[in-house]
């Protein structure tokens, strides 16, 4: 990839973000909340994955997925979710 077509790729996404997405805060309550998820064994999340939930949960937003995993522990932890394939 020459420059200019990182140049032209990295304004591409970040035209992307900002006219399609609406970027969410991470707190400490986050990972606060993603560590009890994280403690449930039936929901089998690993730490990284529990805080999408989590931040997800206290936004009241639907998380959107490509991971199985999180997919099934969503309903199950009350968040709303969508396995995208």
């Amino acid at each position: 990839m020459t420059l200019d077509q990182r140049a032209n790729a990295l304004a591409l996404f970040n035209r992307l973000v900002s006219e399609s997405f609406t970027l969410l805060t991470v707190a400490t309550r986050h990972f606060r909340l993603a560590a009890t998820f994280v403690d449930q064994p039936h929901l089998n999340l690993r730490a990284g994955d529990a805080l999408h939930p989590a931040v997800a949960a206290d936004h009241g937003a639907t998380l959107h997925t490509l991971d199985r995993r999180l997919a099934e522990a969503g309903p199950l932890i009350g968040v709303p979710t969508s396995l995208l394939a």
